[in-house]
C-alpha cells in the first residue's frame, strides 16, 4: 500500500510541478508551428498524471528491486534516470527535425520531474 500511495502522490506533485514549469517557461511553438494553447484539455491532464504515474511505479519498482530506501537514493536514482529522456529528446531532433529549443524544454521538464519522482518514492520506502 505505501507504494501505491508513493505512485500517486509523486504523480500528483509532479503534474503540479511540470504545470508551474510550463508556465513559467517562454512561450514556444509545437514542432508544427501553431501556438501552444494556453489551458491543455482534460484528457491532457488526466494523460500526463498517467505518464508520471508510470514513471514512478518504475521509479518504486527498481528501489524496491535493488532493495533501496530512502529519499538519497530515491534521487539519486532520479538523477541517473535523467539520462533516458536526454537520449530520447535528443534523437527527435536528431530524426525528426523536432527544434533544439522545444526538445530542451521538455528535457528540461524531466530533469526537473525524476529527482522529485525518487525523492517522493524514496520518502514511502
Amino acid at each position: 500500500m505505501p507504494i501505491a500511495i508513493a505512485v500517486l502522490v509523486a504523480a500528483v506533485a509532479t503534474l503540479i510541478l511540470s504545470s508551474l514549469y510550463y508556465a513559467l517557461a517562454p512561450s514556444l511553438p509545437t514542432s508544427q508551428g501553431a501556438s501552444r494553447p494556453s489551458r491543455p484539455k482534460p484528457w491532457q491532464v488526466l494523460t500526463e498524471l498517467l505518464r508520471s504515474a508510470l514513471v514512478a511505479g518504475l521509479v518504486a519498482g527498481l528501489m524496491t528491486a535493488a532493495g533501496w530506501g530512502g529519499p538519497g537514493a530515491g534521487v539519486l536514482l532520479g538523477l541517473c534516470l535523467t539520462i533516458i529522456p536526454i537520449v530520447l529528446l535528443s534523437g527527435s531532433v536528431i530524426w525528426d527535425g523536432v527544434p533544439v529549443r522545444i526538445a530542451a524544454l521538455h528535457t528540461g521538464d524531466w530533469l526537473i520531474k525524476l529527482p522529485v519522482i525518487g525523492l517522493i518514492v524514496g520518502l514511502f520506502l
